[in-house]
This record gives C-alpha cells, sequence and structure tokens, in this order.
C-alpha cells in the first residue's frame, strides 16, 4: 500500500488556551519543536507549505500564539484534511486507522478517515510522506499503513 498514517510523536505542544484566532500562552518554547498536532489539528508554517504543494485547493486557518511577556508571536494553522468514506479501513484500539484499502486510485494523497469510535487519522500518500522526512518535520511519524 502507499499510505501513510500521520501521528503526533509527543504531547509537546500545549492545548490552546481558547478557540480564537489568537492564543496567549506563558512560553512559546513548546512550540518551536513540533510541527505537528494530530490532537489540535494544528501544523507549523514549514508543514503547511509542503502541504499547499499537494492540497492546493485546501484552505488553512491561521492560529496565532502570542507570548504573554515578550508579545512575541508564532503562527500554526488549523488542518483538519478532507474526509475520505470511499474505504475500508480497520483501526487499532486507539482509534488510529492501521490497515485501509482504497477501491481505486481516486482517493486524495492527503485525507481523513474516521473511525467508528469518532477517532480521526491523517492519512498522506507516499509522495506526501516522501517530501515530510526530506524536511525533517518534528513531532510527526508516519506509520505504513497495510
Amino acid at each position: 500500500m502507499r499510505y501513510f498514517v500521520m501521528e503526533q510523536i509527543d504531547n509537546s505542544i500545549p492545548r490552546p488556551p481558547s478557540d480564537s484566532l489568537i492564543r496567549e500562552t506563558e512560553s512559546l518554547s513548546p512550540f518551536q519543536n513540533a510541527d505537528y498536532s494530530a490532537r489540535y489539528a494544528l501544523i507549523s508554517e514549514r508543514l503547511k507549505l509542503l502541504m499547499e504543494m499537494y492540497m492546493p485547493e485546501y484552505e488553512f486557518v491561521p492560529i496565532e500564539f502570542m507570548e504573554t511577556a515578550s508579545r512575541e508571536q508564532l503562527v500554526f494553522w488549523r488542518f483538519n484534511p478532507p474526509l475520505f468514506t470511499d474505504c475500508q479501513a480497520e483501526y487499532r484500539n486507539d482509534g488510529v486507522v492501521s490497515r485501509i484499502a482504497l477501491p481505486d486510485k481516486s482517493a486524495p494523497l492527503v485525507f481523513t478517515a474516521r473511525s467508528p469510535k469518532g477517532g480521526c487519522s491523517a492519512v498522506a500518500h507516499m509522495s506526501v510522506a516522501e517530501s515530510i522526512l526530506r524536511r525533517c518535520i518534528l513531532g510527526l511519524k508516519l506509520t505504513k499503513l497495510d
């Protein structure tokens, strides 16, 4: 199979303080070493630039984090790939996709697979996964799907 599930390595990005587009935080240091947060559906500017090449029609929503003391700012982008339901998938106990069967070649290069328990997994084609690996994206692991 030529698809990989995008998984967050750790929870280094803290819970965003609010649902506004500008969020204050005590420190930006946890955000400096992460490009991907599956839990909060956020990606860094570096990963956004890559995803724009494969998803030119996708509209990214900026989420600005501002350090309360220094007023320094860092922008992340909301990233919820489109849901693709024309597939058969198996899921791990934690709701992450473990196996996927696509009926034809019409699947998008990046999409979301939703488990029956409500969990969502971002799935990327091998071409996207290779591009991610070449760019040393932090906080993201790619697991090959059968």
